[in-house]
């Protein structure tokens, strides 16, 4: 996965609304991530695939930022 797409990802992260995203479960979370980043740049399918894997490794992670923002 690119450095480019990685930023990408964790600003969109950043950006993500904490209401919503503790409502999710993991895999509604998952596609929504994808889905948050195909609308800011294109991906192939083995980007996506390793956007995918990427994201799923990281949910606890991310659920963390986000509750601390929160």
């Amino acid at each position: 996965m690119s450095p480019s797409l990685m930023r990408l990802f964790w600003e969109l992260v950043n950006q993500a609304q904490p209401g919503l995203v503790l409502k999710m479960d993991d895999d509604g979370l998952m596609h929504w991530l994808l889905d948050q980043v195909k609308q800011k740049s294109s991906l192939d399918g083995s980007q996506q695939s390793a956007l995918s894997n990427y994201i799923g490794d990281r949910l606890p992670l991310i659920r963390d930022m986000v509750t601390d923002q929160f």
